[in-house]
Order: structure tokens, then C-alpha cells, then sequence
């Protein structure tokens, strides 16, 4: 049964891929799946701890479940953060002009509340 969900497993995950060059998306991708797979692990082996379950099926099921789950969320976390890098790198100008305006709003607008709580201009 966990060759059945290991075959799911990479059905699920191998379309998965990273906007990388493909020696820096296989060492992403081992690492995420080494990571996802010690998570599953400790969190079956607490299951099984705590007697929630008891078969090897489900044990089996509930490891490849979680590990799926983990490894798609890791996945698209750091897709995200390639992406926005990406970005970043090629856009930095307005990024950090957009962030400069948002810092000087930021600044302007705890400036008016100080003067609010403080009485206005007039009383400074």
C-alpha cells in the first residue's frame, strides 16, 4: 500500500517545479521533501503515541497525506518568494520608491495624530 501512495505522492509533486536553473530547483526540491518528510514522520509517530492509529495502512496513509500537504505548502512558499525576488530585482526602482511613499504617508500621518493628541499647531 505505501508503494500506491508513494506513486501518488509523485504524481502530485512532479509537476512541481521552481523558475531556477535545474541544479538549484533539485537541491530546493530535496531539501523541501527531506523536510517534509520529517515532519510526517514525527507527526505519524505522535499519532501513533497517542494511539489515534493503530494499522500500518494508516500509518502509511497518513504519513504520505501529510507529507503531501507539507511539501505542497513549502513548495509554494518558496515559489512565492523566487517570484517576488524576481520581482524586486527587476522592478527595485519602484519598489523602493512605492516603499519610500509608504513610509512618508507612515510619517505623516503619526505626525498628525501626535499634533492631535497633543492640541494641534496652536498649542505647541
Amino acid at each position: 500500500m505505501s508503494a500506491f501512495f508513494s506513486f501518488i505522492f509523485d504524481r502530485i509533486t512532479d509537476p512541481l517545479g521552481l523558475p531556477l536553473e535545474a541544479w538549484k530547483e533539485w537541491l530546493i526540491l530535496l531539501a523541501i521533501g527531506t523536510v517534509a518528510y520529517h515532519i510526517a514522520f514525527d507527526i505519524v509517530g505522535k499519532m501513533y503515541g497517542n494511539g489515534e492509529i493503530t494499522t500500518r495502512t494508516g500509518g502509511s496513509f497518513f504519513h504520505w497525506l501529510i507529507r503531501a500537504v507539507v511539501f505542497v505548502a513549502m513548495w509554494a512558499v518558496t515559489y512565492g518568494v523566487i517570484v517576488a525576488a524576481r520581482f524586486v530585482a527587476a522592478h527595485w526602482i519602484i519598489v523602493v520608491s512605492v516603499l519610500g511613499g509608504i513610509v512618508l504617508v507612515g510619517a505623516a500621518i503619526a505626525i498628525a495624530i501626535h499634533l492631535k493628541r497633543k492640541g494641534g499647531v496652536a498649542n505647541a
